[in-house]
């Protein structure tokens, strides 16, 4: 997260927690993977907390690349794929689950060419101006187009689900995205992923919700 070790460490901590607590409020193995994303939040949370140390703390110092390159996984290759796998598990309404596969592989194809670019390019981490900067030196055209993608993907297959619940979590991951855009541009990684980290514990009220309505059309 962009403050500190101790706030990436405390943010981490709660998310694995209530990642925990939502896993076991799913009611079908098809909600699990939705389920799982604050957990997996909290996981890249305190990847950034040991990015932080290894910058503050010169006894940690040579924890640095494996932290980096451990918190940009999740935040470039794992969110692209993941996000939409989860949409695709969750939907019920065959049109919309055909439309979400596309996302779902469109998504594949930018995970795997991450990756590629985490273990071809050199990409390291900084403090600048109280916040952490990743630097990474992947090809500009594959940057250029990799955004857009990665914004497609994380949000429009939550948009078109049948799902009034999921439609709901996609509103408030893309209000974070503009709101870190507009005050945190040079830091737009770190953080929006703290706030769509934060964000991710509204999934525990959306699984429970989306259970009550299935009772009821039950």
């Amino acid at each position: 997260m962009c403050f500190s070790a101790i706030a990436s460490f405390s943010a981490g901590t709660v998310l694995t927690a209530a990642g925990i607590v939502t896993t076991q409020k799913v009611s079908t193995k098809s909600q699990l993977a939705f389920a799982a994303i604050p957990l997996l939040f909290g996981i890249q949370q305190l990847c950034e907390g040991f990015v932080w140390l290894s910058l503050t703390r010169q006894q940690y110092a040579h924890w640095q690349q494996a932290a980096t390159h451990a918190f940009l996984f999740f935040a470039h290759a794992l969110w692209p794929v993941w996000v939409p796998f989860a949409a695709l598990l969750f939907e019920t309404k065959q049109p919309q689950k055909t439309i979400i596969f596309g996302f779902f592989i469109l998504g594949l194809l930018l995970s795997l060419g991450e990756i590629y670019c985490l273990s071809a390019y050199h990409v390291e981490s900084r403090i600048y101006g109280k916040h952490i900067e990743y630097l990474i030196t992947y090809p500009r055209p594959f940057v250029a187009v990799s955004e857009i993608v990665y914004g497609i993907v994380t949000l429009v297959p939550c948009f078109i689900s049948s799902l009034k619940t999921m439609r709901w979590f996609a509103i408030v991951l893309a209000a974070s995205l503009v709101l870190t855009a507009i005050f945190y541009q040079a830091w737009l990684i770190s953080v929006w992923c703290f706030f769509a980290a934060l964000l991710s514990i509204i999934i525990y009220r959306i699984l429970a919700l989306q259970n009550i309505i299935s009772r009821q059309a039950a």
